[in-house]
């Protein structure tokens, strides 16, 4: 048994048992050990998760939390355990809620019946970012009210990483784009951006901004790969073409700042005016 112990990077102390309830919230006690000069040295962590479903951490995700010390608090605080906005000590993920739905009401983002984003986002607004807990879990935006479902998925939470939730869609046919962000620094000098088609009757959408083309001809849902530009304030251009019809929108004198990660989205509608016009909407992620 000690072999296996010592043989492993990480294992997890298995302390819990008897049915798991919906909506409560267990922690996870982790061993890292690390090998040093002076010998193995042990790390205790915790994940914090709603359910006994799958939970996904790598040794190098482990290591950015590790900690000495806190056995007996993480182990033994049934206070926090089912605590479900108490994060200290736990890895978690953080989850952003984008509402790109031209006639939506006003949402919000639950996971596993929990609210995650308090404050109610509007069309073309975001909620910014908000932690959550780890596993493979359902993810609800529902009306300001709290009263109707507008639409649901299920998604794998992963230790570390932000997610963006855009309610897109118009009320007949509500739905969710999930966009795992990259959120790794760009390099000097340079600004991430990454687009996303978000406007519902644009079925081929570019992406231009200071005369590059940084995504071509996505159809509606469709998500970018993340691409560097030099910082800057450049024009943002939307071009649709359809039916031989080429449908743009300029945003003029968007700043994008040397480290920074935004996402490019398309939204409102096509041939549309006012507040639901095609227009680009822009997100500062980092």
């Amino acid at each position: 048994m000690i072999a296996k112990l010592l043989g492993a990077k990480i294992f997890q102390i298995a302390l819990l048992t008897g049915k798991v309830q919906k909506n409560k919230y267990y922690n996870l006690p982790f061993y890292v050990l690390q090998k040093t000069k002076q010998g193995l040295k042990s790390h205790f962590i915790s994940i914090k998760t709603p359910s006994m479903k799958k939970v996904n951490l790598t040794l190098k995700q482990a290591f950015r939390f590790a900690f000495v010390g806190l056995l007996a608090v993480s182990l033994f605080s049934s206070c926090k355990k089912n605590d479900p906005y108490d994060f200290e000590d736990t890895i978690g993920a953080e989850v952003n809620l984008i509402n790109a739905s031209p006639d939506a009401p006003a949402a919000q983002l639950y996971v596993e019946d929990i609210l995650r984003t308090p404050s109610s986002v509007t069309f073309g607004q975001a909620s910014g970012y908000y932690k959550t807990f780890l596993g493979d879990q359902d993810v609800i935006i529902k009306s300001a009210t709290g009263e109707a479902t507008l639409s649901s998925s299920h998604v794998q939470f992963d230790a570390f990483n932000s997610y963006t939730f855009f309610l897109v869609g118009q009320n007949s046919g509500l739905g969710i784009i999930t966009v795992t962000d990259d959120v790794t620094a760009p390099a000097a000098g340079k600004a991430k951006v990454r687009f996303v088609n978000a406007s519902p009757n644009a079925s081929s959408v570019s992406l231009i901004i200071g005369g590059n083309v940084i995504a071509a001809n996505q159809n509606f849902r469709a998500v970018g790969s993340s691409v560097e530009i030099a910082a800057g304030t450049y024009a943002v251009v939307l071009s649709n073409v359809a039916g031989g019809t080429t449908t743009t929108n300029t945003t003029a004198g968007v700043s994008f700042q040397s480290g920074k990660i935004y996402t490019v989205y398309a939204k409102g509608l096509v041939g549309s005016t006012g507040t639901t016009a095609f227009t680009a909407g822009i997100y500062n992620n980092k």
